[in-house]
């Protein structure tokens, strides 16, 4: 554990002492590498049905530590991975993962998802993998996905469908958090992770004017495959379909 990741009361008010993933990012990034789920080949077969082509652009937004950023660039030399996440601290770890694995396709950049900062050339897609857990305005976050997809480009969506085990990782970062700062510390992050029901889960995803999606569920996780219309229409409902299961239980 790096001493600098949980840092002690005392020190000056600094953008750090305000983010749970800033303070405790060595503990998110163990729960990312070893406690969720690992969707890289469902991401890979949704969106890249038969490989991507040469030039590609992914952005991973909300991509803590570059888990799935680092993936891909690993698996596809011939694609371009951005990641995008809000806490410096995480993106220092993204950028030392990339760098450690000599991904010189793979970038990150400190941004918020809700309100995306200019990006270099078109996107192909986006990947927001358990984001709307802890963001306030989850519409904003999808809008802004849509946004800077280029057309015909596709969104993969992952989010947690367990309230208890989704919370621990939170709440296990509010107690570390605890030990290392005043009491009354507040933080930007939500008390308790917010899980989507299935059905408020389908009215996000639906929010944006896609031509089509796909819906799949299974014991853990709902997923959503999104594609942006390859031509300006007319605003018509997009196209729906549903599927047992897109991952393992």
């Amino acid at each position: 554990m790096d001493p600098t990741d949980c840092s002690h009361a005392g020190q000056s008010a600094t953008a750090q002492a305000d983010s749970l993933f800033d303070r405790c990012s060595w503990f998110y990034g163990l729960c990312r590498e070893h406690l969720f789920r690992d969707h890289t080949a469902e991401i890979s077969q949704s969106l890249f049905p038969a490989g991507p082509a040469c030039g590609t652009h992914i952005l991973e937004l909300g991509c803590g530590p570059g888990f799935y950023a680092c993936q891909l660039a690993r698996l596809y030399p011939q694609i371009t991975a951005t990641g995008l996440d809000l806490s410096t601290r995480l993106i220092e770890r993204a950028r030392t993962r990339a760098a450690s694995r000599s991904l010189s396709n793979c970038r990150f950049r400190q941004g918020d998802a809700q309100s995306l900062p200019e990006l270099p050339g078109p996107i192909d897609a986006v990947i927001i993998s358990r984001l709307f857990l802890i963001v306030p305005k989850k519409q904003a976050v999808l809008s802004e996905a849509f946004r800077v997809l280029r057309p015909g480009g596709c969104c993969f969506i992952a989010e947690p469908t367990s309230g208890f085990r989704t919370r621990i990782p939170l709440n296990c970062m509010r107690l570390l958090a605890r030990c290392s700062s005043r009491p009354a510390t507040e933080y930007r992050e939500p008390r308790h992770a917010d899980v989507m029901s299935r059905a408020d889960f389908i009215a996000l995803v639906q929010s944006q004017p896609w031509a089509s999606v796909e819906f799949a569920y299974d014991w853990w996780y709902q997923y959503a495959v999104c594609t942006k219309a390859r031509v300006a229409t007319d605003s018509q409902p997009p196209a729906i379909s549903l599927q047992p299961d897109l991952s393992a239980a």
